[in-house]
């Protein structure tokens, strides 16, 4: 009878779930270990990226071609047409054959595929552009004027009247603000008309044409209070 009794208790203990056989509570049974998580910024750090994408450039991206800079433009099927240009206040570069071409914001590689379409025309063959950034835009302040400047633009500009600017601006800035010069206009005897308090005026010339070879520009004054710029009409033999 003991015998038979000790073999049931046995069976029953074998029965029994491994945990209960060892005697821990089921509440303090050592959990499984979390996953490992490797979070964006954890990825960046190992890569040696920055933190976050806010106003920061990444490894790698190309540069952004902004108003001001000076681009070494290459054609090498035709060097006569290589040329510096500058990228205008409207975002523009003007060149031979291409015409105007608006280059802000665009990696030298897009100006590129932009130019080889452009100058196609030109070519037999599929033209083979180089672009290159010669010079990089001053750095300017942003800060508003405590009262907005008010020229006026007169004569062959394609938007001629009274025009006011919140941040100090250039001659040059002023012309793209008027649209440019009209089709009609003598580029390269714009003038900048300015009276000073005694009501002397000083007439500044401007020649524009400069600014389309791509060439450094003079008198690219900085505009003041009741400037006027004039663009005459060109004549026969301008």
């Amino acid at each position: 009878m003991f015998k038979q009794a000790f073999l049931m208790a046995g069976g029953l203990l074998l029965a029994l779930p491994a945990s209960a056989q060892v005697g821990t509570p089921l509440s303090q049974s050592p959990s499984a270990a979390p996953a490992a998580q490797t979070d964006a910024a954890t990825v960046r750090a190992n890569l040696g990226l920055p933190e976050s994408d806010d106003g920061i450039v990444e490894e790698g991206a190309p540069y952004k071609v902004r108003v001001g800079d000076r681009l070494a433009i290459s054609v090498l099927e035709d060097p006569s047409l290589s040329t510096t240009a500058l990228v205008l206040p409207d975002g523009r570069i003007s060149l031979p054959i291409a015409g105007s071409v608006f280059v802000s914001g665009r990696s030298t590689d897009q100006i590129e595929k932009t130019l080889e379409r452009s100058f196609a025309a030109g070519f037999s063959v599929r033209p083979t552009i180089t672009v290159a950034v010669a010079g990089l835009a001053p750095l300017t302040s942003d800060d508003v004027l405590d009262e907005p400047v008010r020229f006026y633009v007169m004569g062959a500009m394609n938007r001629p009247g009274p025009i006011e600017s919140d941040r100090e601006i250039t001659l040059l800035e002023a012309i793209a603000m008027a649209g440019g010069p009209s089709p009609f206009a003598a580029t390269s005897r714009i003038q900048l008309r300015r009276r000073d308090e005694n009501g002397v005026e000083t007439v500044y010339l401007f020649d524009f044409e400069r600014v389309e070879e791509g060439l450094p520009v003079e008198n690219n004054e900085v505009i003041q209070e009741g400037d006027v710029i004039f663009a005459p009409e060109r004549g026969l033999w301008d």
